[in-house]
């Protein structure tokens, strides 16, 4: 048990309290849970723990996605905490449509995470959470639904903000969720990558961990004729990426991965703003395993550009990929860098 995440280790502990209640599983990373617990569903945004559930777990109902799922005779909901306060409200709405009145609503997370003080925040639509069990560096609460919803509609929950753009008459609409990176707005890096990308003309192009789209769409709008593909590990990401291009009267393709599949082929250009947490962890492997990767899915002469914070250590997995790293531009907290597939 000690491989699993400190929340999930704090589930196990007790398990009991689960007993004989039908479970609707929210954000679970690990599906070794499903062994122990009455699950009967289970409902993940996260893609790549989306495909391990399945994986691990075949006979229960699964929902990827940003709408909230089908019960499936789920009586209870266990939800692990996201990281984003935002986002554990849009949760709970969700849930107060799938689940029935005075039903049971767990959450699980680390200390650190906020679920210390989180419960002090909660909307009148669900009751005052009890603390139930304390261990692992974690905390397990409980509350019940007091309000119902009749339906959940994502678009009640999108958030716009309007970026302007040179050359533009209009300026670029972005639409964001809660749990989409820098939501709702871009954080300074990716503006900064802005301000240094190319005016590519056509080609293709991938936004590699793409959150609401924003770089992609932003490029696309320059040259109608780059043909785009937004790729995410999050649902509420891609969603919003998919608004954002409604919004802007543009088309793109949509991915939801955890990183690089072999059947997407080669792209002219690449642009990334890439991600080093899972959760509250920080977690270079993302980083490293599309680095490792990307070069294969470069045209020969095509380019990479990301924006990254400047502690990390881009520059050398570049090089060691490429054999070659360009820092474009910095300030005192980001980095822009430049590699080019030769051969």
């Amino acid at each position: 048990m000690k491989h699993l995440s400190p929340p999930s280790q704090l589930v196990l502990r007790h398990q009991e309290r689960f007993d004989d209640v039908p479970l609707l599983v929210v954000n679970a990373p690990e599906a070794e849970v499903a062994e122990a617990l009455p699950v009967v569903s289970c409902w993940q945004w996260h893609a790549g723990f989306a495909v391990r559930w399945k994986q691990q777990a075949p006979d229960i109902a699964h929902h990827f996605g940003a709408s909230a799922p089908a019960a499936a005779g789920a009586q209870a909901a266990l939800v692990w905490l996201p990281k984003e306060k935002q986002l554990t409200w849009y949760v709970l709405d969700a849930l107060r449509s799938v689940l029935p009145q005075d039903a049971t609503i767990w959450l699980v997370g680390e200390n650190r995470g906020g679920i210390k003080s989180i419960h002090k925040q909660f909307p009148e639509t669900v009751t005052a959470a009890q603390k139930m069990a304390v261990g692992n560096h974690s905390l397990l609460i409980r509350t019940t639904i007091a309000e119902c919803a009749t339906e959940f509609s994502v678009d009640e929950h999108f958030a716009y903000v309007d970026l302007p753009q040179p050359e533009q008459a209009e300026p670029l609409h972005l639409a964001s969720l809660p749990g989409v990176f820098a939501f709702p707005s871009i954080d300074t890096g990716s503006e900064i990558l802005l301000q240094h990308l190319p005016h590519w003309q056509k080609g293709r192009l991938l936004d590699f961990a793409c959150g609401h789209g924003v770089l992609g769409a932003w490029l696309n709008r320059q040259a109608p004729e780059l043909e785009v593909t937004y790729l995410d590990v999050s649902a509420l990401a891609l969603k919003a990426a998919e608004k954002t291009l409604e919004l802007n009267g543009l088309k793109g393709s949509c991915i939801a991965s955890e990183g690089l599949q072999d059947n997407l082929g080669q792209f002219d250009y690449v642009v990334s703003h890439p991600p080093f947490h899972t959760g509250l962890a920080t977690d270079y492997e993302i980083g490293k395993q599309f680095l490792r990767g990307i070069r294969s899915h470069l045209r020969v002469k095509g380019e990479l550009w990301l924006v990254a914070n400047r502690f990390l250590p881009w520059p050398e997995l570049i090089e060691h990929a490429f054999g070659h790293c360009i820092r474009v531009a910095q300030d005192n907290k980001f980095a822009v860098y430049l590699a080019k597939r030769d051969r």
